[in-house]
């Protein structure tokens, strides 16, 4: 039997391609989407938590317009799931969570039924498909976060009492604390600075799933979309 659910749905428009949509939404997340293979690679699906409430998002791309493209995430939560809070909450939850998630993303009306092109939205979700298909274990993964440190992008942390920088600096990676903690950790090698890299974002990267722990290669991809590019 299906479970009555809570439903909240969130539509915005972006020039950004499919792949950098579902880049952004795991980051805010803290959780991988993954293709529904029903859906030709135009929507991706997570099943996740938010303190401790399992849910369901749903990223669509609704319609690729001539210069944006719309999109649709939406977020489920079953009535049993949010029960120890009072019925009159239970939408309150789901507002909260489209508020912080989205907040990077404007508002817009859905598109109307048939608009777009079709054609360009299967080549976005081509893109996408395709997009990380190298990435196909942990050290690939990590690879590509050394890669793009090196060419300038950097992690960065910030909290009312500081926060930490993390970048690549005259040939090596740099760890740099400011704030009521000020430390700078340089490493030499890079079996060292993954290993740091790992435990620095170990409860990032689990948060959606605490007290369980993220699987290792879903952990590293999380790391990766934590990197700010240049």
């Amino acid at each position: 039997m299906t479970p009555n659910l809570t439903m909240r749905q969130f539509h915005f428009r972006d020039r950004r391609s499919l792949h950098e949509i579902q880049f952004a939404v795991e980051r805010e997340l803290m959780t991988l989407l993954r293709p529904l293979p029903e859906s030709s690679g135009l929507e991706f699906q997570a099943s996740s938590k938010s303190s401790g409430v399992p849910y369901r998002a749903l990223l669509r791309l609704t319609a690729a317009l001539p210069s944006t493209n719309c999109y649709l995430l939406q977020f489920e939560a079953a009535e049993h799931d949010l029960s120890p809070a009072p019925p009159q909450s239970w939408g309150k939850a789901l507002d909260g969570w489209v508020d912080l998630w989205c907040r990077g993303f404007e508002s817009a009306p859905a598109p109307e039924p048939g608009a777009g092109n079709l054609e360009r939205a299967h080549q976005l979700a081509e893109q996408a498909r395709v997009a990380e298909a190298h990435l196909t274990d942990v050290p690939a993964v990590q690879r590509a976060i050394l890669e793009a440190l090196r060419q300038g992008s950097t992690y960065a942390t910030a909290h009312k009492e500081g926060g930490t920088n993390i970048a690549y600096q005259r040939g090596r990676f740099v760890r740099v604390d400011y704030g009521e903690s000020v430390n700078r950790e340089e490493f030499h090698d890079e079996a060292a600075f993954l290993a740091f890299l790992r435990k620095f974002y170990d409860w990032e990267t689990s948060r959606s799933c605490y007290p369980e722990k993220t699987p290792e290669y879903d952990a590293w991809k999380l790391i990766l979309r934590l990197l700010r590019a240049k």
